[in-house]
């Protein structure tokens, strides 16, 4: 049966009440819909917002990443002389690509918005102040509210030095490379090896492999047939890489680098740290 019953105006118009349900059901439909795209739509430009600074950060995050490869300018002439010899003999180009500088944040005067984090790493001790004068802010600031991360493995200074000897002692553990140069008309006299504990372990001496046995009596490594022992006219570095120590209770082994006068020695060691970088997305 039809619904009769009406609706009645002041002005005398007459609407029944399905036609009331009709029109409150489409403005309930249209209202809906309307509210349904706005949100879609002010979801879609938020999330593209949010892509566009996720974008920024990330370029942001490769250029800073860039700009903090190993050696940047801050060490003392004849130490960075000795370090671009290093990047340009060893790697081809000044500046060592998959490498950070530790220095560069301790010249950096302005409020920072992003931050550098290395686990297990400690800038203090490597000898970035014996190498350079340029160490302007100890203690940097830093603003940091919506954080983009980043983090990437690369090579880190874990020993930066140079001194006056007829001889050195260096210790290298698992992954790390041992550069090093004389200066001056000095010959390497011999390079003889030890570890604490029985081992074998593999070097890669100016891109040629050794294999050793060693203990805690030195070795003589013969390493000299494939260095630079003379450095006449120039910085002529040397690359010594420590592949792989065989077992895991042992943490290094240690390289005696004998000459036959008193020069300059002049040192860097390297290991593969993850380097995490947090920018500021809100910049």
């Amino acid at each position: 049966m039809t619904l009769k019953s009406k609706l009645c105006s002041k002005k005398g118009y007459i609407f029944t009440y399905e036609a009331v349900a009709v029109v409150i059901l489409f403005v309930a439909v249209f209202y809906m819909g309307y509210f349904t795209f706005t949100h879609i739509n002010l979801t879609n430009q938020e999330q593209k917002r949010d892509l566009e600074r996720f974008e920024k950060a990330n370029l942001i995050s490769d250029m800073i990443f860039k700009d903090y490869l190993f050696p940047s300018e801050y060490y003392k002439n004849d130490y960075h002389d000795f370090l671009e010899d290093v990047a340009v003999r060893h790697y081809g180009f000044k500046k060592i690509p998959g490498s950070y500088d530790p220095i560069l944040v301790y010249t950096k005067n302005e409020t920072l918005k992003y931050y550098i984090e290395i686990e297990r790493y400690n800038s203090s001790i490597i000898g970035l102040s014996t190498v350079s004068d340029n160490i302007s802010n100890p203690s940097p600031k830093y603003l940091l509210r919506n954080i983009y991360s980043k983090e990437k493995n690369l090579y880190t200074p874990t020993l930066l030095d140079y001194f006056e000897a007829n001889q050195t002692s260096q210790n290298l553990s698992n992954g790390e490379i041992l550069y090093f140069a004389i200066n001056g008309s000095s010959k390497i006299d011999s390079i003889n090896v030890s570890s604490t504990l029985d081992t074998n372990v593999t070097f890669l001496v100016n891109k040629v492999p050794y294999k050793l046995s060693l203990n805690s009596t030195e070795k003589v490594s013969e390493f000299e047939k494939v260095l630079n022992t003379y450095n006449d006219t120039s910085f002529k570095s040397n690359e010594v890489m420590l592949l792989n120590i065989q077992g895991n209770s042992l943490d290094n082994v240690t390289l005696n680098i004998s000459c036959n006068d008193t020069s300059t020695f002049y040192i860097l060691k390297m290991k593969p740290y993850n380097v995490t970088l947090k920018v500021d997305m809100a910049q």
